[in-house]
């Protein structure tokens, strides 16, 4: 199973497109799979391959048919551009030889990022070691771009934790500080603060930002942290079942205590309003809280997760290759 969702998600829908080249069938063996664009009226027998996962609206689809014994949707691919890079993901009916279904489908996506002037094909989802595709990816030439830590906190165990904390330091938090919903403002905002500690591009900050994305980020939940005018910190997470993944926490302040005092006012706002809609009937409970961290940056976030009484979670991997 993947550490993270999709990097981009929204809802499974008809809207999705396909890219804009000519269907040739693969020059292969009596039944090889050819691969195609569907049709509008097969789309959704395309996407019904992905089953529950969620894809990025302005997903383009490739599909890998079989004809014997009867004309069949075997393997799809959903990709779409991120700032240079073509991102995608793949899925298989069972019983399909993978690696050599995705060897063609990885063909024709990186002739379709060529043609979109895009520079890397990369794996839309985060991969530990063990994991198929982390193989199959790197039969076909993929490496690892970059690895990532993840920390998970039993969201009873966090609210414990922070409830402790806040009670014995909330009255050394400046009077100065408020945090912002991010609803109320520009990704910009957030970008300035987050700098070099960004596991997330700007370009995905932007989409995850947007008002009713599916998959985005909690508008209200998450915030920028502010000393008067001055933004200093940031939280960013997205709620996905009943897994809240933290993708950005970080306060930049020189002073340790300053910035511990800024991870708790952060962690206590956003505790304290779910707990409220939870009671008011306006959100569900939240069973795991999942905090995301670079392998040598963002020490701060891995440090809060474990005082959480959180796990450090097998490392995951960025897979991607250039065209």
């Amino acid at each position: 199973m993947c550490c993270q969702p999709p990097l981009i998600s929204a809802t499974v829908s008809a809207r999705m497109t396909t890219p804009v080249m000519n269907n040739t069938a693969m020059p292969a063996g009596a039944d090889a799979p050819s691969i195609l664009e569907p049709a509008p009226a097969e789309v959704e027998r395309v996407l019904h391959l992905f089953g529950n996962v969620r894809l990025c609206p302005e997903a383009r689809l490739l599909a890998a048919t079989r004809s014997r014994p009867i004309q069949r949707f075997i393997a799809a691919a959903a990709w779409w551009p991120m700032g240079k890079a073509a991102l995608f993901q793949i899925a298989c009916l069972p019983g399909v030889d993978r690696t050599t279904v995705a060897g063609l489908l990885i063909e024709r996506l990186g002739e379709c990022a060529r043609l979109a002037r895009l520079e890397t094909l990369q794996y839309a989802h985060l991969l530990p070691d063990g994991h198929e595709w982390f193989g199959i990816l790197r039969k076909h030439l993929f490496k690892c771009l970059r690895s990532e830590r993840s920390f998970e906190v039993a969201y009873q165990d966090a609210w414990a934790r922070i409830m402790q904390l806040h009670q014995k330091h909330g009255d050394r938090i400046p009077a100065s500080w408020q945090a912002r919903p991010i609803r109320d403002l520009p990704p910009e905002t957030a970008l300035e603060v987050i700098g070099s500690h960004r596991l997330l591009a700007p370009a995905e900050v932007r989409a995850f930002w947007r008002k009713n994305a599916p998959g985005g980020f909690t508008l209200d939940l998450s915030c920028v942290l502010f000393d008067g005018d001055r933004p200093f910190g940031a939280f960013l997470a997205r709620r996905m079942g009943d897994v809240y993944y933290v993708d950005v926490q970080v306060v930049q302040e020189k002073n340790p205590i300053l910035r511990s005092l800024g991870d708790l006012f952060m962690m206590y706002r956003m505790l304290i309003l779910h707990s409220a809609a939870q009671r008011a009937g306006a959100d569900v409970p939240i069973r795991w809280l999942r905090f995301r961290s670079g392998e040598i940056e963002h020490r701060q976030t891995a440090n809060l997760a474990l005082r959480m009484g959180g796990r450090e979670l097998p490392p995951c991997h960025v897979m991607a290759k250039s065209l």
